[in-house]
């Protein structure tokens, strides 16, 4: 029973390095959230252990004859049934799409397969070498027979030892190495990028099954050794096996640098627009502020009318009804050109002023109920439009929750106030809990429409990091609250930044 224990903790050990690519990438469904990566562990190391030492798959694998399998070909049946009860497991156990549970499993044994190609030389060549050592010194008399038996031995132990222990750290760190360059779950990848990612290891595959094809045969007591019969294969093989490694680790580096710079580009166009909507905000504000400084040249010539219409009433001794009824009307003119022109948040900047102000029309509208303060932090060498796209995005989000939730009284608060160097944000809203999808302190967007949306929290991070700060969330009940610091460099009075 004990020489079988190195081959079960070493199936075991595998078994763990499939978890380890999983990781924070795959989901496990409800149901088997506490047992999955047990059950899914258990499967991956008995049934390879099971196919590796099984006299029934052996008997089944030469058609029932009992025969002993004399061709590595018979290899490719048995990986074939590992990948495909991994697989099974998976898609029974882990939620998402089979394809992407089919991408997890082919690189995991694509990693296993190139990884073993690729040790297998050097270590045949080193046990081919010490064997022929100690032949040459059993011939040269220098060693007896019974040393070259018990050498003999040792070497088989140990060499099974060494070999499956630098397989393993093998393939852990081609793992390690493909995992680096694996950003989010395996979900968020589109099935176009899935077959992208499953291109080279489907080739690798293929290398794989060629070799065992030819790796050896057995006619009789004649045994055709693909290494010894093409001595050039120990480099072909494990430079090919490193090679498609490396393009299997590489192709993921690609597709993640290309969804990098996709990314980019989409916040690039929303930054774009921002701008525009700015820039519209702006134009506002000075149409605002022109209005209120043409109505200060216009109240003159409201107050010289309204002196003449009372001068004419205290001229006739009394101020007629049709005078004061027109005095009367004249003055609710002015409230209501007033009314109209005054700005409910003032902060000290107009493009803060501008996104308030409107965000407050539009919450009026949709009957929420907007307050809070904010100073504009002039002396902290934070931009109008890097606050302006935060405060953008973050009402909009928070609107938005609003309209989602079931409150009778749905409200936005805010507040931004500056402590020392720092400039803190929060705002608080209303929301429905039940329809913010969160995971591992992300925010996932509800919409349909998933790779068009979600852009406003990845940009008010964006303009965030800029300013060396942090973004946190948090929901307390029915709301929502959301935290943002910006680091700010202060000014002093001769306008120098300390």
């Amino acid at each position: 029973m004990a020489m079988y224990v190195p081959e079960l903790a070493e199936c075991a050990v595998k078994a763990g390095l499939l978890l380890f690519l999983c990781k924070d990438k795959m989901m496990l469904k409800e149901k088997y959230r506490s047992s999955g990566k047990i059950l899914f562990f258990l499967q991956a190391s008995l049934v390879s252990y099971w196919l590796s030492n099984s006299a029934w798959v052996d008997k089944m694998l030469c058609g029932g004859t009992g025969e002993t399998i004399n061709n590595s070909s018979y290899s490719i049946a048995k990986l074939a049934a590992a990948v495909s009860c991994s697989f099974v497991v998976m898609d029974i156990l882990y939620a998402g799409r089979k394809l992407a549970k089919l991408y997890m499993v082919f690189v995991f044994y694509t990693m296993q397969e190139l990884t073993r190609f690729a040790l297998y030389s050097v270590w045949s060549l080193a046990i081919s070498g010490y064997m022929d050592f100690l032949t040459d010194k059993l011939i040269a008399e220098k060693i007896n027979p019974d040393y070259f038996m018990r050498q003999t031995e040792v070497i088989q132990q140990v060499s099974f030892i060494v070999f499956a222990v630098g397989h393993l750290l093998m393939i852990y760190a081609a793992l390690r190495w493909y995992r680096r360059y694996m950003k989010g779950t395996v979900e968020e990848i589109n099935k176009y990028g899935l077959w992208f990612l499953l291109l080279t290891p489907f080739i690798s595959m293929a290398f794989d099954v060629a070799w065992r094809i030819t790796f050896y045969s057995q006619k009789g007591a004649e045994i055709d050794f693909l290494y010894e019969k093409h001595g050039s294969m120990y480099v072909i093989v494990p430079v090919t096996a490193l090679l498609c490694i490396g393009c299997t680790i590489f192709s993921r580096k690609i597709y993640s640098e290309f969804m990098q710079a996709e990314e980019q580009r989409n916040n690039l166009l929303f930054y774009k627009r921002q701008l525009a909507d700015m820039t519209e905000h702006v134009k506002e504000m000075e149409q605002l502020y022109d209005g209120i400084r043409g109505m200060r040249h216009d109240i003159n010539n409201y107050v010289a009318d309204m002196e003449q219409l009372l001068w004419a009433g205290t001229q006739s001794g009394k101020l007629p009804e049709d005078i004061r009824q027109e005095a009367g009307q004249y003055l609710r003119n002015m409230q209501r050109a007033a009314a109209e022109l005054s700005l409910q948040f003032s902060t000290g900047n107009p493009v803060t002023d501008v996104i308030l102000n409107r965000k407050g029309a539009l919450c009026a509208q949709e009957g929420i109920r907007l307050e809070g303060d904010l100073v504009y932090p002039l002396q902290m060498g934070i931009e109008a439009f890097d606050l302006g796209i935060v405060l953008n995005n973050a009402l909009d989000n928070a609107i938005e929750a609003c309209q989602k939730a079931e409150a009778q009284e749905p409200f936005i608060r805010f507040r931004g106030y500056m402590k020392g160097c720092m400039f803190f944000l929060v705002i608080e809203n209303s929301c429905d809990v039940r329809s913010i999808c969160a995971q591992k302190g992300s925010l996932r967007t509800t919409k349909l429409d998933a790779e068009a949306h979600g852009l406003g929290m990845n940009n008010m991070r964006s303009c965030v990091e800029k300013y060396y700060g942090t973004m946190q969330y948090e929901v307390r009940e029915d709301c929502f609250i959301l935290t943002l610091m910006m680091q700010g460099r202060v000014r002093a009075a001769a306008g120098k930044v300390i």
